[in-house]
């Protein structure tokens, strides 16, 4: 029997850092019953805000980890987004209907939520598992890998130890110490614009103001959200004077709130300015290490993207390192991690985010009008505005071929849409109610199953069972009678009609050794 103090200094998963990707990694895997070590060098959780959009995608991610509720409780959720331009007459600018996504995910919109609430909830949601042993004010160190698991050394109150994990997970953000202790470069660019980033508060008759605000000037552009109540969230991109010092003078702001609020008292929450960059890791695995939010990809923060993409890898990364420490086959299964992540995330998301500073941030007052024109026109067609309100949620993300994956194999890696049934008692019922975090196989019509299926669940799309009055998920099968095979983060596994296939299936796409 191992002695208490040795178990104390061992587990299955040591993460590093415990900003908002870190606390996921620890939320995800406890909800696979998975313990955990989180390093975190600060004292505590960030206190300001940050990157404060929660995505469609990543409140489907907090739904399966049994936790949506709370950020829908603590932040404001915006179906339908009026960009108000504070010039020119104060006219609305943009009008975008995120209720238009409702047949494929439940309650589509725009959560808006301080990051420091967000990694606060995330924090209690860890705690309240049991399973990972929280460590703030602790710096790791040294990193040293062996073949049957990873030792972290750290340094707490002047004080130095160790934990031996069988995997580490690094999350500690751009200037990542797990990234640079495995050799890993960090390419990419550092773009020219300098934003500014401010939070401020308003008391008087200017916190009922609509928002999002803009103003498009020929000297730079200013956008304004309210972040809760009496709170407000300034972005000023100023292309006359990119090299101006991190500090922003009172003055400069106050000028600011008086042009997008309002003249009015106003209270200073913090301000800076900051450099915005693209760049990634050439992988986000090294044998038992893995990297997983900004210390694996770095994006502008054009379209909030950044915080959401690394939630998205914690949740694409828990299952399977639950199902590698489970006697899955590990290499299989983290390889797909590394391959399906960076397709998607400097393949997709950093490119969107490109297009974004490029076009909206980096470019003349002029070229951001007709940009405003050219969205309000494709927001009016319903396909492209489908495909844009896809993309600007992030539910458009599919995986491509992997090790998991099958190359050229129907749907496979597809997000499953989160489409309203009909219950067999008549009640309408989300396809996501349905579903464990876990594995599952949705059977349509009459096909026979084999007995005892290793999955986590078995749901039945026929008369007298579930029935998907859309046909949104007998499209992906390519008929009426068949099968979908769902991975623990609800992306499509495989596909058929031959129910014989369904084992090998398994098998294959959920990590399983041979």
């Amino acid at each position: 029997m191992m002695p208490a103090h040795a178990a104390e200094n061992r587990a299955p998963v040591a993460i590093v850092g415990a900003g908002p990707v870190g606390l996921s990694m620890a939320v995800g895997l406890a909800r696979r019953g998975v313990r955990s070590v989180l390093f975190e060098r600060k004292e505590g959780t960030n206190e300001h805000s940050r990157a404060p959009a929660i995505h469609v995608r990543t409140r489907e991610v907090f739904r399966q980890w049994g936790v949506e509720r709370r950020f829908l409780d603590a932040g404001e959720l915006r179906s339908e987004l009026i960009l108000h331009n504070t010039g020119s007459g104060r006219r609305r600018l943009l009008t975008i209907d995120l209720e238009t996504l409702s047949p494929e995910a439940d309650r589509p919109g725009l959560l808006v939520l301080e990051q420091g609430r967000t990694e606060t909830l995330l924090l209690h949601a860890v705690r309240d598992s049991g399973l990972c042993d929280v460590r703030f004010g602790t710096e790791v160190t040294e990193l040293t890998q062996g073949d049957d698991g990873v030792r972290l050394f750290f340094r707490r109150d002047g004080k130095a130890g160790s934990v031996e994990a069988e995997y580490v997970v690094g999350c500690d953000g751009a200037g990542s110490f797990v990234r640079e202790a495995l050799g890993l470069s960090f390419e990419g660019i550092t773009y020219s614009i300098r934003p500014m980033l401010a939070d401020v508060r308003v008391e008087d008759e200017r916190d009922a103001l609509p928002w999002p605000r803009v103003r498009n000037g020929s000297g730079g552009f200013t956008f304004t959200v309210r972040l809760s109540s009496g709170l407000w969230r300034i972005i000023r991109l100023d292309r006359r004077d990119p090299d101006k010092g991190d500090e922003v003078p009172d003055e400069e702001l106050n000028a600011l709130v008086h042009q997008v609020l309002g003249p009015g008292p106003t209270e200073r929450v913090w301000a800076n300015r900051f450099r915005i960059h693209r760049r990634s890791a050439p992988r986000f695995r090294k044998d038992r290490v893995l990297l997983a939010g900004d210390a694996a990809h770095l994006h502008s923060p054009a379209g909030a993207l950044g915080m959401n993409a690394g939630i998205q890898d914690a949740h694409n990364l828990a299952w399977k390192l639950a199902s590698a420490l489970d006697g899955g086959d590990e290499d299989r299964l983290l390889d797909s991690y590394d391959e399906e992540r960076r397709a998607v995330v400097v393949g997709t998301v950093s490119r969107y985010a490109d297009f974004i500073t490029r076009t909206m941030l980096q470019s003349p007052s002029v070229i951001r009008r007709g940009m405003f024109f050219l969205w309000d026109r494709i927001l009016r067609i319903h396909p492209l505005r489908m495909r844009a309100l896809r993309r600007m949620t992030m539910i458009d993300l599919h995986y491509p071929p992997s090790p998991l994956l099958a190359d050229g194999a129907r749907s496979a890696g597809v997000r499953l849409p989160n489409v309203l049934l009909r219950a067999p008692e008549g009640g309408a019922i989300r396809l996501y109610d349905l579903l464990p975090y876990g594995s599952a196989l949705i059977a349509f019509g009459s096909i026979d199953l084999p007995a005892d299926l290793p999955v986590d669940e078995v749901v039945r799309i026929d008369r007298g069972a579930h029935r998907d009055p859309g046909g949104s998920l007998t499209r992906l099968i390519g008929g009426k009678t068949g099968w979908i095979l769902v991975r623990p983060d609800a992306h499509v596994a495989r596909v058929g009609t031959d129910p014989a296939a369904i084992a090998p299936a398994i098998t294959h796409a959920l990590g399983r050794h041979r």
